[in-house]
């Protein structure tokens, strides 16, 4: 059994894929509770005061049969599941329950786990124990103050996380192969709405995208097999302000035109909320790299030969790779924990990327290599696809990232008018890592 690296796979998971191996793991992982996982040995008269905190802050897991200082599962009787239901219906207002999933022992001891799921946006706003708010703030939890309050009176009934949080990248030129986007939008402390974006963390960022596979996969892909140009890595330039930061990629092989564009070019925007006319209170990022590498031979070879001859499509794999290699940048402890830093609160709370966008300058099928694939007559044209993950599959692990991607590159296919990818897929390794 894979260990969870976070609990926001298992706030989408079917009840059945918890095991206590499972719950083990997390435990293993979490170590002291957290922001989005609490413990309790026992039932008690302060686990609806718990269920409550969790689903006024970021959501999250409660554990009953799991020890609070050492973190040994020791479980309970199966009929205390009648007793949390009956107490949380009872001392919560509005009167509300959350999902309780029992998961059994394996100690033949005949006793269980409790695992109360709170899942953002899916419980009224604000649950109230006793006439109170209350809120977690890292591991422990406490009655809300006045401002947090406020927020949470002001928030709508409908108050659950948008599942299309990040908006499509606007459509290049012809010239443009494709723009790829992915990123994060989420809640922030209220501690982030008044201070600047910390350089310590913007450039602990900066290195953290430049030591990742993304980067060695952009260089690769923007000087071709010579490995050798201009590199220029993610750096500070453009618009940066105290609470608006841009960081820029870009790449070229030698004997690069001066005055044209870059073949591959990437770009970090971090924004969080405070600056005028902002009055938001979520931390957005967003990854753009685009690519214009299949002109890269044109621009070599100009007046030499004709474009058609020289013109060169993207090949799957590559396309996937690329998917993957965004997506694993985003799940990486070097970018999550200055993330948290910027957005004041615990990197367990960093959820995972939930969108990708594809853009394309000219049709699907003039890009993407089709070797292996056939098109559907009459099926109309596509310049890109908007992608939506599964929140049931776990980003930081290597084989479920991979399946999302593959579940993804047959969604384009599919949305292009394209039959065969399952096909193609089959025939490609997954990226190795080092």
């Amino acid at each position: 059994m894979r260990a969870v690296v976070s609990t926001l796979s298992l706030l989408h998971a079917a009840p059945s894929e918890f095991t206590i191996e499972r719950v083990r793991a997390l435990v293993n992982q979490v170590g002291p509770e957290a922001p989005t996982v609490e413990y309790k040995e026992q039932m008690a008269d302060t686990v609806a005061r718990g269920v409550a905190a969790l689903a006024n802050t970021y959501g999250g897991l409660l554990l009953i049969g799991v020890t609070d200082r050492t973190r040994d599962l020791k479980g309970v009787k199966e009929k205390t599941v009648d007793y949390v239901a009956d107490h949380c219906y009872a001392k919560i207002e509005p009167p509300w329950v959350p999902e309780i999933i029992p998961v059994p022992m394996d100690d033949d001891s005949g006793r269980y786990v409790l695992v109360l799921r709170v899942v953002p946006g899916q419980h009224p706003s604000p649950l109230l124990v006793g006439g109170i708010a209350y809120v977690r703030d890292h591991s422990t939890t406490h009655p809300a103050d006045w401002q947090r309050l406020k927020q949470l009176f002001g928030e709508p009934e409908s108050a659950q996380e948008l599942a299309w949080n990040l908006q499509a990248p606007p459509q290049g030129g012809q010239d443009e192969d494709f723009v790829i986007r992915t990123g994060l939008n989420f809640p922030v402390s209220r501690e982030a709405l008044w201070r600047p974006l910390s350089e310590r963390s913007i450039d602990a960022f900066a290195d953290a995208l430049n030591n990742s596979r993304l980067n060695s996969l952009l260089r690769r892909m923007s000087m071709g097999p010579a490995w050798s140009g201009g590199l220029y890595p993610f750096h500070r330039e453009g618009f940066n302000r105290s609470r608006d930061v841009r960081l820029q990629w870009s790449g070229a092989p030698d004997n690069w035109p001066a005055g044209r564009d870059y073949p591959v070019e990437a770009v970090a925007h971090i924004q969080v909320p405070g600056a005028y006319g902002n009055h938001g209170q979520r931390l957005h990022v967003e990854l753009d790299v685009s690519a214009r590498t299949s002109g890269m031979f044109i621009a070599l070879q100009e007046g030499r030969l004709p474009v058609e001859a020289v013109r060169e499509p993207i090949s799957v794999q590559g396309l996937a790779e690329l998917m993957d290699a965004m997506l694993e940048a985003f799940v990486s402890q070097g970018i999550i924990a200055p993330l948290a830093e910027l957005g004041a609160i615990d990197p367990l709370a960093v959820p995972q990327p939930r969108n990708l966008h594809v853009v394309m300058g000219r049709p699907v099928v003039e890009v993407l290599d089709t070797t292996g694939l056939r098109e559907i007559r009459n099926a109309g044209t596509s310049l890109g696809f908007h992608l939506l993950a599964d929140p049931a599959l776990d980003m930081a692990d290597a084989a479920e990232r991979w399946r999302q991607v593959t579940l993804w590159m047959q969604q384009a296919a599919l949305d292009a008018g394209l039959l065969g990818m399952e096909n193609v897929l089959r025939e490609i390794a997954p990226p190795a890592y080092p």
